[in-house]
């Protein structure tokens, strides 16, 4: 796991009261984070994992507002059970709305996040458990995504998607 490269700020880091060098860094949310060497903000396992709980929040709480502003206008979807990829945020919005009309979801997660960057593409991995209902069919399924992001104004945006069952 990598972890953000990290800047010291006037409160975070504490002075020998000998000499008044640094001594210690606390670990608090007063870092400052640096964006990667080419200007382009850094998508780890951190960042990552904070940019696919947004996302789910959106799709899981049906805020279909917030599930747009996730997705790029040219995004590529390809849903489990489908052999077709979806095109566009239109598209993938109202496949998201149809599937949560017919779904009754009783619990749902994601595990072994992993992200990565490099300039202004990041990636998402992850492994997600659905357990719910379609009609009176308990379906309980496990799969792995893969999510390729671009870096946007100010976070990333979903450009492609495929879901695998496992």
């Amino acid at each position: 796991m990598r972890f953000p490269r990290l800047r010291p700020t006037a409160r975070t880091m504490r002075r020998c009261a000998r000499c008044g060098g640094p001594t210690t860094l606390l670990l608090d949310h007063s870092y400052d984070i640096d964006p990667s060497p080419a200007g382009f903000p850094v998508l780890d396992d951190w960042a990552a994992a904070r940019w696919l709980h947004a996302y789910e929040a959106a799709w899981i709480g049906e805020d279909w507002t917030r599930v747009e502003r996730c997705l790029a206008p040219d995004v590529r979807f390809l849903p489990w059970g489908e052999t077709v990829a979806l095109m566009g945020r239109e598209a993938v919005v109202a496949n998201m709305r149809q599937r949560a009309k017919q779904l009754r979801m009783h619990e749902y997660n994601a595990t072994d996040v992993a992200g990565s960057s490099s300039g202004p593409v990041g990636v998402i991995d992850y492994r997600w458990q659905l357990d719910c209902t379609q009609g009176l069919q308990p379906i309980a399924t496990t799969g792995r995504d893969v999510l390729v992001l671009r870096a946007a104004a100010d976070d990333w945006e979903l450009v492609w998607c495929a879901q695998l069952l496992l």
